[in-house]
């Protein structure tokens, strides 16, 4: 499942516990309300567990955020 786009990158960050804590709230307030990001973070997060799990550490987060 997709995210909304606006979201996204936020979701990702959050998943690593990245996410400033500001943007954390914003972030949980919208995840209270859209199926579509809460899918995706719950996504996210089975992947990670998956790499952890196979390789004993958490993998590395490199974004390359393009403006």
């Amino acid at each position: 499942m997709y995210p909304c786009r606006r979201y996204e990158e936020s979701v990702i960050l959050l998943s690593h516990q990245e996410l400033g804590r500001k943007k954390a709230v914003t972030l949980q307030k919208h995840l209270s309300q859209c199926e579509r990001c809460r899918a995706y973070l719950d996504e996210l997060n089975h992947v990670f567990q998956i790499i952890e799990n196979r390789s004993g550490s958490s993998p590395d987060l490199f974004l390359d955020i393009q403006c």
